[in-house]
């Protein structure tokens, strides 16, 4: 096979990627935006459920590192990006036989370690199969496949609720059907290697995991993430507001339609401007939304608010990933993914805890608030960071 053979399939990774992102995020917001009042109908606190989310993120993060390694030690992806998918696919239906909060975690949790142990290597792969200047766009371009795939979930969703009476039981069931069919997709994947990359880096040109560029990121990410709790607090805030059970899905898949737009936007900006200065805004944007969220009374805000919030996925996800792939060789790449998606998720703990406990005892307003202000020092680290290297 050709050289440039060998490269156009490289480039087609981030395309057959998307689609295993796009069918699984199907499945994923099928059930996602239901769990919420599914654990408060089998009697579960906001305490509990911020337990929940908390310890399936965080539990299961701690394997992203090892995972990472691992990938890089033995310089395969496409293995750990199959069994990753496999685990998530079928631990979702067993959701449709839980009757209390601890099997709803137990499901969760599964469905979280093959996340863990498939997204290091898989952002790790899209590194490098497209040109050093094009990251941001594959990224951008990755995580809006993966939103429209979360578009059209909730759709699902609804069609299924209406055929079986409202009981998310089967809509529980029914979603390993696109889980499956991301699967397929996996056996187009191109594996890669450092040695045999579309487009290997310079000796040199980038840094090791000690890199303090790297590091500071990582911490000022950890500490932005204590205030950035599950996403299941934001359909809480609505149901509170006066969102109807069955307009849930529909106002996610609004949400989603922004993630969508608004991900290969940024990411492309990325490559033009740089990552700083949209991953500044970022940082701040988020602390608003979540101020605004707070203060939020009516329902119309609560839809303006969602919109608003997919921006924020755009301007971070896609972005953040190129920039960690600006930071990191190529060969340590995976690992690196890992300890930043382990830091994030242990973060995830204590933040989904806070906001829990915070709202059953003061209200969401104070919840919301306390999350913007964590974010805040977040925010505030990132800027010292940037001030010191310039001296």
């Amino acid at each position: 096979m050709k050289k440039s053979d060998k490269n156009a399939g490289k480039n087609k990774n981030v395309l057959f990627l998307g689609l295993v992102s796009m069918f699984t995020d199907m499945s994923s917001e099928m059930i996602y935006p239901l769990i919420p009042e599914f654990l408060v109908s089998i009697g579960a606190s906001k305490s509990v459920i911020g337990i929940i989310e908390g310890i399936a993120e965080s539990t299961a993060s701690v394997f992203r590192t090892v995972f990472g390694r691992l990938s890089d030690k033995l310089k395969k992806q496409k293995l750990f990006i199959f069994i990753g998918y496999g685990l998530s696919a079928f631990s979702k239906p067993f959701l449709s036989i839980a009757n209390h909060w601890t099997a709803v975690m137990a499901v969760k949790f599964s469905e979280r370690m093959g996340k863990a142990i498939r997204t290091p290597a898989r952002d790790a792969l899209i590194s490098v199969s497209v040109k050093p200047s094009e990251k941001g766009r594959a990224f951008g371009l990755h995580r809006a496949m993966d939103r429209f795939g979360a578009i059209f979930g909730p759709i699902l969703a609804l069609g299924v609720l209406y055929l079986f009476n409202n009981n998310v039981r089967y809509v529980f069931l029914l979603s390993v059907i696109p889980a499956v069919f991301a699967l397929i997709f996996i056996m187009f994947v191109k594996e890669s290697s450092l040695e045999n990359t579309a487009f290997p880096a310079k000796s040199g040109q980038k840094g090791g995991l000690r890199n303090r560029h790297f590091i500071l990121f990582l911490v000022s990410n950890i500490i932005f993430t204590l205030g950035n709790s599950s996403n299941v607090f934001l359909i809480l805030k609505a149901r509170e507001t006066g969102l109807t059970v069955t307009m849930i899905p529909l106002l996610w898949v609004f949400y989603n339609i922004f993630c969508t737009l608004s991900s290969p936007v940024f990411g492309s900006l990325s490559d033009k401007i740089g990552r700083k200065p949209i991953i500044i805004v970022s940082f701040l944007y988020y602390a608003i939304i979540y101020f605004l969220f707070g203060i939020a009374r009516e329902l119309w805000m609560i839809w303006a608010l969602f919109g608003a919030y997919g921006l924020y996925y755009g301007l971070s996800e896609g972005v953040f990933r190129a920039y960690i792939a600006d930071l990191i060789d190529s060969d340590k790449r995976a690992t690196a993914y890992g300890i930043f998606n382990t830091g994030i998720g242990l973060a995830l703990l204590p933040a989904s805890i806070i906001m829990g406990v915070v709202w059953d005892k003061f209200g969401s307003q104070w919840a919301f608030f306390v999350s913007a202000g964590l974010s805040l020092i977040g925010f505030l680290i990132f800027i010292i960071n940037l001030l010191i290297k310039e001296k």
